[in-house]
């Protein structure tokens, strides 16, 4: 794991790096898909992490057909699955070989 800066992007700089529409992440965010880092008045901050989240929604969404209520499911479905390896790690007392 590298231990670069965490780079952050406004989201015109965010949907060319992601090749998708602003609006489309617009419409993201605001049905709750992907959360900016933070919003400073109107507009919208995202990290490295929301980065590829936006590259994991956009995949689902364009080369696998799944709507926006298909890519929450598979969204959830995943952080759960994330969230239970972390829990499953911490009890054993291994380390995360995914990093």
């Amino acid at each position: 794991m590298t231990d670069r800066p965490r780079q952050f992007y406004r989201l015109e700089t965010a949907a060319a790096l992601v090749r998708l529409p602003p609006a489309r992440i617009r419409r993201y965010v605001r049905i709750g898909l992907v959360r900016p880092v933070r919003v400073a008045g109107r507009t919208a901050i995202f990290g490295d992490e929301e980065l590829a989240r936006l590259r994991k929604i956009s995949r689902l969404g364009d080369h696998l057909g799944l709507n926006d209520a298909g890519i929450e499911v598979v969204l959830r479905l995943l952080d759960e699955i994330e969230r239970l390896r972390e829990a499953v790690d911490a009890r054993s007392g291994a380390p995360d070989e995914r990093a």
